[in-house]
């Protein structure tokens, strides 16, 4: 008899954690039924009353959970109306390694100094995750949204709560089906705050979910840094350009050394050494220097229609990234095409090596030798935000030591290289 009851007692409890693990999320609606709300901290501007079981995942209107706040710092955030704070509750992964994503809650907090928000003229959410999948095809962001079961609206003094019923197949069919969620967007005009969560209808009722979202705003209190970090947001931006313009004169000085003179959006600029692009909005800065070139005809054969040597790269020193930034490819004219294409002679192709991009584009141009293979080196810098990776002379004297291995026949085994310069 003991021996049946032991059984049985480890058959409930393997049960028991099977069932746990299945549904984590039956664990939290105990859970919450327990907790109390604690003062949750948002970056110093404000302060909110949230349960401990939700927990903070990001800032702003990405989708990515990093963990940490994010931009960086409050410094970097550019928008002067508002700011919004991303919170979840009850996560975890399901088959497949997929976020479940039960409870999203997003807190914004808007400027003080400026009109309030309009909480009758709701058209849309701030969470992502209620969208198909569909970048920024708005007409169908729209009609998703519209088309869900909206229940009558809540009306404190002139804050308003409206909430809807989804997945029951109303709207967009990429996003219709189980689980069924909650939408709630509540916007408090005096307290100058909105609260939009998304929530499974097994977690919460309606009544709690407009009840979480009502006291999470009316526990709102501000601080002057919420001002403050408005009122700034002018002056840091005039302050960046200002840095950003020294960083462009900065950088077209160090092309000197390349024999470059002069850079601009969308421009190609030339010499007899280096050839350099600057995106439109100067962000972006493409150098390129030519290496060699060596005969087509010398090749051991072609893959996928790439000409196939013996390559062994030298060894480069590695940059404050932890890796050399220069990428050496191969520039070549394909017969069966009447074209020229582009391939890297490694396995890291980065998306600028590409032929349809301007620097490449601009470069096969000035080539007019069909029967070889011309080596070119590249190099891509953001100036906005890694300035200090740029080195020129660095640049320089790594390309010339890929020059010097294919002029001594040990960058493609067995074959010697030859100078070219990007003819006009």
């Amino acid at each position: 008899m003991a021996l049946v009851t032991v059984v049985v007692v480890s058959v409930l409890g393997v049960g028991w954690v099977t069932r746990a693990f299945a549904s984590p999320w039956r664990r939290i609606v105990v859970q919450r039924r327990l907790e109390k709300a604690e003062r949750v901290d948002l970056a110093g501007l404000a302060s909110i009353e949230l349960p401990s079981s939700f927990k903070p995942v990001g800032r702003g209107w990405g989708n990515s959970r990093e963990g940490h706040f994010s931009p960086a710092t409050l410094a970097q955030h550019r928008d002067d109306y508002q700011i919004m704070f991303r919170f979840e509750q009850g996560q975890h992964h399901v088959l497949g390694g997929y976020l479940a994503d039960p409870v999203m809650l997003y807190v914004t907090l808007y400027n003080p100094s400026k009109p309030k928000p309009d909480a009758t003229k709701i058209t849309a959410t701030t969470i992502q995750k209620f969208y198909p999948p569909v970048n920024t095809d708005w007409p169908r962001f729209n009609a998703h949204f519209d088309a869900q079961r909206w229940l009558p609206d809540v009306v404190t003094g002139d804050a308003v709560t409206r909430a809807a019923a989804t997945g029951e197949g109303r709207g967009d069919n990429v996003v219709a089906g189980p689980p069924l969620r909650w939408l709630l967007i509540h916007v408090d005009p005096t307290r100058r705050i909105r609260i939009d969560l998304f929530v499974w209808q097994r977690m919460y009722s309606i009544e709690e979910a407009q009840a979480l979202v009502r006291r999470v705003a009316e526990s709102m209190q501000t601080t002057p840094k919420l001002a403050a970090m408005f009122d700034g947001i002018e002056g840091n931006e005039a302050r960046e350009e200002a840095e950003f313009e020294k960083v462009v004169a900065g950088a077209l000085a160090q092309l000197g050394q390349c024999g470059i003179r002069s850079i601009g959006p969308e421009m190609v600029a030339w010499s007899d050494r280096c050839a350099s692009w600057l995106s439109e909005d100067r962000r972006f800065l493409r150098l390129a220097r030519p290496i060699g070139r060596i005969p087509l005809a010398a090749a051991t054969g072609r893959v996928r229609g790439v000409p196939q040597y013996r390559v062994e790269v030298p060894t480069l020193p590695a940059d404050p990234r932890g890796k050399s930034a220069l990428r050496v490819a191969m520039l070549f004219w394909d017969d069966s095409t009447d074209a020229w294409k582009v391939a890297g002679i490694d396995h890291e192709h980065d998306e600028w090596e590409h032929i349809d991009r301007p620097i490449v584009s601009a470069i096969v141009l000035r080539l007019k030798d069909h029967a070889s293979v011309h080596f070119v080196a590249f190099e891509s810098h953001d100036l906005r935000f890694f300035p200090e990776h740029l080195v020129v002379e660095r640049f320089l004297t790594e390309a010339d030591r890929v020059a010097a291995a294919l002029r001594a026949g040990t960058l493609a085994r067995g074959v010697r290289g030859e100078p070219f310069v990007f003819e006009k």
